[in-house]
C-alpha cells in the first residue's frame, strides 16, 4: 500500500516597516502542486513534488525523491490577511503580507 507521507518545508520569515516575507523551500514543486489556504490567522501549505522524465527519457533509476509538504503558520497580528500575494520560483515558495495601515510606522509632523 502506498502511503503518503509529508514533511515539513524549511521556512523564514522576515520583516520589513511595511511588510512580512515568507519563504518556503519546496524543492521540485510547481504552481500547479501548491495549495495555500488562509483560515482566521493561519496560512496553511500543502503540496505535493513531482518529477517528469525529460522529453523521449524514460526513466532507469531514480534517487530523487518525490515529498509531499505540509505545514501551517500563524501568520502576525500586524498582518493584513487581504493582502497575502504568493509566488512560486525555483522550489521556493514566497508570500508576502502587507502590515495593516494602522501599524505601519508614520513619521509625525511636529507643528
Amino acid at each position: 500500500m502506498n502511503e503518503e507521507k509529508y514533511i515539513v518545508p524549511s521556512a523564514t520569515l522576515s520583516e520589513r516597516p511595511e511588510e512580512y516575507e515568507l519563504k518556503i523551500v519546496v524543492p521540485g514543486v510547481g504552481k500547479g502542486d501548491a495549495d495555500l489556504h488562509m483560515e482566521g490567522k493561519t496560512l496553511t501549505l500543502k503540496t505535493h513534488a513531482k518529477y517528469q522524465n525529460p522529453a523521449g527519457f524514460k526513466q532507469v533509476a531514480s534517487e530523487f525523491d518525490r515529498v509531499n509538504y505540509a505545514m501551517s503558520v500563524e501568520i502576525p497580528e500586524m498582518a493584513d490577511t487581504a493582502t497575502l500575494k504568493a509566488k512560486i520560483e525555483n522550489g521556493i515558495l514566497t508570500v508576502i503580507m502587507q502590515k495593516r495601515p494602522e501599524t505601519q510606522p508614520k513619521k509625525i509632523e511636529i507643528l
